[in-house]
C-alpha cells in the first residue's frame, strides 16, 4: 500500500466534468497470476487487463487516540503515487497542505480551501464516500489526474510498518533540530536527527518524514519521498511480499482504504517489478506555486496551474496512448462552439494536435469516432473520455464523409448526445 506499506511502493486519467468519464468494469487480476482475495470499495477501479496506469492518494493524518477515522481529521500528508505496469515506471506527487483549491462538493459548486481540509469537508457535509473519497475528487478537480485508490494511514500504523522492516537506512543531508515536534498528548518536544547516514526505527523514521519547523513543508516533502524510497528497497531486499496479508490484518486499525488486498498483492507485484532509476519524484514547491496571504492573514500557497500542467504531463501521461495522433473534432450539433470547447478539453488531457470544424450534413443525432490510420488505442482514449459508446467507434469509410488518412488520424463528429 504505497508509502502506507513502507514501501511496497506501487505505489487514468480525470475528464473533464461536463463529459464525466467511461468506467468499466475492472477486470480479473488473473494477468499477474494473483487472487482477488475480496473486492475494494473504489467506485474508480482502474483497468487492470488493459494495464492501465493506477493512481493511488497516499494521506498521513494525526490521528490521536481519542479520535476516530471517520471524524473530521486534516490530511497531514498527500502525495499521488503511480504506476505504469505498460511503461514499468512509477511517480509521485507531493503536494503541500497549505495549498490553496477549489473543493468540489456536487452540483457545480465548489468551497476554496487547503487542501488538506477536504477530507473535514467530505466528513463534515457527509459527502458520498466520505472525506477520503472528496479528497480524491479534489486532486481529479484540480490536476486532471484519475485517482484510483486512497489509502489512509495513522503515525501508529506508519511506525509499526516501519520496525515491522526492522527500521531504515537514510542519508540525512543536515542535522534536524526541532525544538516544537509535536506529541501525542497535544505538548512539543525536542528532537535532533544528526547529519549523515542514519539507521532508524519507526519512530525516529516518523520524526523525520514528520519534523517541519527547521525548514518547510517543502524539505518535508522531500524527506517522505526518501523514506518511501527506503522503505521500498528494504522491502524488495527482504522479499516481504509473501507476508502481506499478515501485515494487512495487523494495520487493520491504523488503516484506512477502497483498496481490496487483491488489489494491494497485483500493485506490489507490478511495483518489484519497476527499477529504482524509472522512479520520478515531484513536488509542488515554487515555480509550481506562489505564496499569498489569505484573508485571516494565513500564509497560504497558490497553484501556478500552467507550469503545473507540465508537471502532471511528465508523472501522469498514458504510455499506451500513440504518439502524435492528429486528431480532428467536427461540430455536428447546433450548439455553436462546441468543437472548441471540446478540442481546448482533449488538449488539456495531453492531446497536442488538435484541429476543428463543423460537420457537413448535420446535425448528428450520435457522437462517432473514426479511426482513420489505425491508432486504435487513442481511439479507443478519445470515445471513453467523451462516453462515446463502443458501437459508435468506426473506421474509414463507416460514415458519410470524405476520408481524411492523409490529413488526420482520427476524427470526432460530435452529435447531440455527447455528454449524456
Amino acid at each position: 500500500m504505497c508509502f502506507i506499506m513502507g514501501g511496497l511502493w506501487a505505489g487514468g486519467q480525470a475528464v473533464p466534468e461536463a463529459f464525466g468519464w467511461a468506467r468499466e468494469l475492472p477486470g480479473t487480476l488473473t494477468q499477474f497470476i494473483i487472487p482477488v482475495l475480496g473486492p475494494g470499495t473504489s467506485p474508480d477501479a482502474p483497468d487492470w487487463r488493459n494495464k492501465e496506469r493506477v493512481n493511488v492518494l497516499v494521506m498521513g493524518i494525526d490521528r490521536r487516540p481519542d479520535e476516530k477515522f471517520e471524524d473530521p481529521v486534516r490530511t497531514d500528508v498527500m502525495m499521488l503515487v503511480s504506476v505504469d505496469p505498460h511503461s514499468q515506471t512509477a511517480s509521485m506527487l507531493s503536494v503541500p497542505r497549505d495549498l490553496w483549491l477549489p473543493v468540489p462538493i456536487g452540483n457545480g459548486q465548489t468551497i476554496s480551501e487547503r487542501v488538506n481540509a477536504a477530507n473535514v469537508i467530505g466528513v463534515m457535509r457527509n459527502h458520498p464516500g466520505g472525506g477520503p473519497q472528496l479528497a480524491k475528487e479534489t486532486f481529479q478537480y484540480n490536476f486532471g489526474v484519475r485517482v484510483h485508490y486512497y489509502v489512509m494511514i495513522d503515525f501508529e500504523g506508519f511506525e509499526k510498518v516501519i520496525d515491522t522492516l526492522g527500521g531504515v537506512d537514510v542519508r540525512v543531508d543536515q542535522t534536524i533540530v526541532d525544538n516544537q515536534y509535536p506529541t501525542n498528548n497535544y505538548g512539543i518536544q525536542r528532537i535532533t536527527i544528526p547529519a549523515g547516514d542514519q539507521h532508524l526505527n519507526g519512530e525516529r523514521t516518523l520524526q523525520y518524514a514528520r519534523s517541519r519547523h527547521q525548514d518547510s513543508d517543502f524539505g518535508r516533502m522531500k524527506r517522505q519521498q526518501q523514506v518511501m524510497l527506503a522503505a521500498r528497497g528494504k522491502l524488495l531486499r527482504l522479499d516481504m511480499l509473501p507476508k502481506l496479508p499478515q501485515l494487512w490484518n495487523e494495520l487493520q486499525e491504523s488503516i484506512r482504504t477502497d483498496m481490496s488486498l487483491g488489489d494491494v498483492l497485483a500493485l506490489a507485484k507490478i511495483a518489484k517489478e519497476i527499477p529504482a532509476e524509472s522512479i520520478t519524484g515531484r513536488s509542488l514547491e515554487s515555480p509550481y506555486v506562489y505564496s499569498f496571504t489569505g484573508y485571516d492573514g494565513a500564509s497560504l500557497l497558490m497553484p501556478a496551474r500552467e507550469k503545473i500542467r507540465d508537471v502532471i504531463d511528465e508523472l501522469f501521461f498514458d504510455s499506451r496512448k500513440e504518439q502524435g495522433a492528429r486528431i480532428e473534432v467536427l461540430n455536428g450539433t447546433k450548439t455553436p462552439g462546441l468543437a472548441a470547447l471540446t478540442a481546448t478539453q482533449l488538449k488539456n488531457y495531453g492531446f497536442d494536435n488538435v484541429t476543428v470544424g463543423d460537420a457537413p450534413g448535420g446535425p448528428y443525432r450520435e457522437t462517432q469516432v473514426v479511426n482513420f490510420t489505425g491508432k486504435g488505442y487513442t481511439a479507443t482514449l478519445l470515445a471513453n473520455l467523451l462516453r462515446v459508446p463502443k458501437g459508435q467507434v468506426k473506421t474509414e469509410g463507416a460514415v458519410g464523409l470524405p476520408g481524411a488518412a492523409d490529413a488526420v488520424d482520427i476524427r470526432v463528429i460530435l452529435g447531440q448526445d455527447i455528454g449524456n
